[in-house]
């Protein structure tokens, strides 16, 4: 068995660390692995693995793999990937489900946090030392958490983490759910499904957007939605930008509606300098990493190994991507 391991991103975090792949080759000593840093490599390594260990696969480089029968992505999004032609000629799909769900729900609690008790002012002043005592009225005050309704768009692996984190909290959780049918989520008070999205938003004071992009989640909160939600609500997003409409975000945070938001993820990345997300008053911009932790590449090359070892038994893999979900 031929396995391609190209992992190469402009990101450092992303990019698999040289004993990772020792681990790998130790640990399965019979199989060959391919571990291509350049273009000429990643090309060479497709024309003939049975494996694919990347992040990104498009149409035509695909076309490129006749033998390909497994491909395993590092991350969770699969939209980097051409899921169409993959399924269509049976390849099988699975992701790194999971493992980033415990650093990116204590990453929104923490901001969560942080836009309650109104750390972005404190820290301003901060920068300037004024002592900001007596800025602290009225919208300006702090909020509890006990007795706010979080509103969770995706109950995956990150959102029931997120879920339990926020109960701790007192927090009433509810949940929109593509499918509204399935079992009850530990953690979540009440489930809606893709028709009650005005009657999930109109209860929602921390509305935190987790699921991944779908053509049913994109441009799911636009400025109608942002109206619907109460006054002095608050937005997060570490899902995916495209859920989110970015101007109609900017423009509730100036027109007062938004209490504040907190952003892992953008439109373009990284955000230009003169973006007005940047002067945005309440906001918390963190540059993609809410999954970012030390540990990470030994729990995903940990993941990825269980697979292999699955994938030579010819047992089914763990977190899988099903066609008809596309996720």
């Amino acid at each position: 068995m031929k396995i391609l391991i190209s992992l190469e991103h402009r990101v450092a975090q992303w990019q698999i660390p040289a004993d990772g792949v020792a681990t790998l080759r130790a640990r399965f000593p019979h199989i060959k692995f391919i571990h291509a840093t350049s273009d000429e490599e990643r090309a060479r390594g497709l024309a003939d693995c049975d494996v694919a260990y990347t992040w990104i696969l498009k149409a035509d480089e695909f076309a490129t793999a006749p033998t390909l029968r497994w491909l395993h992505t590092s991350a969770v999004a699969v939209e980097t990937l051409c899921l169409p032609e993959l399924f269509a000629r049976g390849v099988v799909v699975s992701n790194t489900r999971g493992v980033q769900a415990v650093p990116i729900a204590e990453h929104t609690l923490a901001v969560v946090l942080a836009l309650s008790k109104q750390l972005p002012m404190v820290l301003d002043h901060q920068r300037h030392a004024h002592w900001a005592q007596n800025l602290f009225m009225g919208e300006r005050l702090p909020w509890l958490l006990r007795g706010r309704t979080l509103g969770l768009i995706g109950v995956g692996t990150i959102g029931s983490e997120i879920a339990s984190r926020a109960r701790a909290f007192g927090m009433r959780v509810v949940a929109l759910r593509r499918r509204n049918n399935q079992a009850t989520v530990a953690a979540v008070d009440q489930a809606y499904g893709p028709g009650q999205l005005d009657q999930f938003l109109k209860q929602t004071h921390v509305l935190v957007i987790a699921a991944p992009l779908t053509p049913q989640t994109l441009g799911l909160i636009g400025a109608a939605q942002i109206a619907t939600l109460p006054k002095g609500a608050v937005i997060v997003n570490v899902g995916r930008a495209k859920i989110l409409d970015t101007d109609a975000l900017i423009a509730a945070l100036h027109a007062g509606h938004l209490g504040g938001a907190s952003l892992d993820v953008y439109p373009q990345e990284p955000l230009p300098p003169g973006h007005p997300l940047w002067t945005c008053p309440n906001v918390i911009l963190t540059p993609h990493t809410s999954g970012f932790r030390q540990g990470h590449w030994e729990e995903v090359v940990a993941l990825f190994a269980e697979n292999l070892e699955r994938f030579e038994r010819g047992e089914a893999l763990r977190f899988r991507v099903e066609p008809d979900l596309g996720y």
